[in-house]
């Protein structure tokens, strides 16, 4: 069911609580690109009234994060406003030319980087021949799958050695719908919800166990919405590393590191994800923490088109999150490919090593 957009928004009062919690205000010190400056540029959208240039950049300038609905005395879900918004200017035909090449690409080649099917075979290791019908449903993503192979195969190879029964859709893997969803175009998201249901049910698994975090919210929060409930559970892989590492399916070392953690926003903040894979780098290496951790994590400013369209301040954020562990001598471990690709392409030398947790626990098999 599609929110009634507008009405959401006039449940605001621009009270002023969130104005200085978006990360986009903490990189840039404008307040026009705070969280109620877009709520309140989507107010005036909603009524009719003409938006200038800064109105439109507030409203693209936004990762759908959630970090500022913690602040909300209202409740409000401000990322679905600015959903709506996103919604109501493609009707209007005034997003930016990238959105409508990214959603292309995902709706007529399956990945927003418009790749073709078999370059998701690159991360299934030599040896190795998915059976069709398995207990467990691995989907590494497109920014694992296809940009990152290396990180998908560390996790095929984890799941391999603990002698878990699973199998992967290799060249029939389909992007989850993110981008078109948090660009407000749910019909041709609808679609894909689908698609990927029925195609993750023929496998037969009972779990589908998921890269990237961005994939399980969708997957397991969206798609029942966009659709209906599916007939498997939906499970991140920290959570499947922490169970086997826990069940002795997987005996590790600990190693001299020391290794800050990055929350991935949709799992934390719309799943409450946030033990499972700190229970994992404790296990095999020194947990540092960022200052600001768990719900209160800062975002790494790439996802919902930002990065391809504001790519300066997409960049900075980066560098902050890369700045810290480096000061305190700590590499990184992510929880989402998509913010270690984003990082490593904003790290300057000498960088922390930015790993997955599967990477890092491939290198601590005991």
């Amino acid at each position: 069911m599609i929110p009634d957009y507008r009405n959401l928004s006039e449940i605001c009062t621009l009270c002023g609580e969130c104005a200085e919690v978006c990360p986009f205000f903490r990189v840039t010190g404008n307040l026009k690109y705070g969280a109620m400056a877009k709520v309140e540029a989507s107010q005036r959208l909603f009524r009719g009234e003409p938006l200038n240039d800064e109105d439109l950049k507030t409203i693209f300038l936004c990762t759908r994060c959630d970090q500022c609905h913690k602040s909300c005395p209202m409740n409000i879900p401000i990322s679905v406003i600015v959903q709506g918004a996103r919604s109501e200017l493609r009707r209007l035909k005034k997003v930016p030319e990238k959105y409508d090449k990214i959603a292309e690409a995902i709706i007529r080649f399956g990945s927003p980087m418009a790749a073709p099917p078999e370059k998701r075979l690159a991360y299934i290791p030599d040896g190795f021949s998915p059976p069709k019908k398995a207990r467990y449903l691995y989907v590494p993503g497109c920014w694992s799958g296809i940009r990152l192979p290396e990180t998908a195969r560390a996790s095929v190879e984890l799941l391999r050695h603990s002698g878990v029964d699973f199998t992967v859709l290799g060249d029939k893997e389909w992007c989850c719908g993110l981008f078109l969803i948090d660009t407000g175009l749910l019909d041709e998201a609808r679609k894909l919800a689908e698609k990927n249901t029925v195609l993750f049910e023929s496998t037969g698994a009972e779990t589908v166990v998921t890269e990237c975090p961005s994939c399980h919210d969708v997957f397991k929060n969206v798609y029942p919405e966009l659709f209906r409930e599916p007939r498997y559970n939906v499970i991140h892989i920290s959570e499947m590393l922490r169970d086997l590492i826990k069940e002795g399916r997987l005996k590790v070392k600990k190693s001299e590191r020391k290794i800050a953690y990055k929350d991935p926003c949709p799992l934390v903040r719309r799943n409450g994800i946030e033990e499972a894979p700190r229970e994992v780098i404790s296990i095999v290496a020194e947990l540092v923490e960022y200052r600001e951790n768990g719900y209160d994590a800062l975002c790494c400013g790439a996802p919902a088109g930002v990065k391809p369209i504001y790519p300066e301040i997409a960049n900075r954020l980066a560098e902050m999150l890369i700045e810290e562990p480096a000061k305190r001598g700590a590499d990184i471990g992510v929880g989402c490919v998509f913010c270690m690709y984003h990082m490593s392409g904003a790290a300057k030398p000498p960088a922390p090593k930015i790993e997955t947790l599967s990477q890092i626990v491939l290198q601590n098999l005991a």
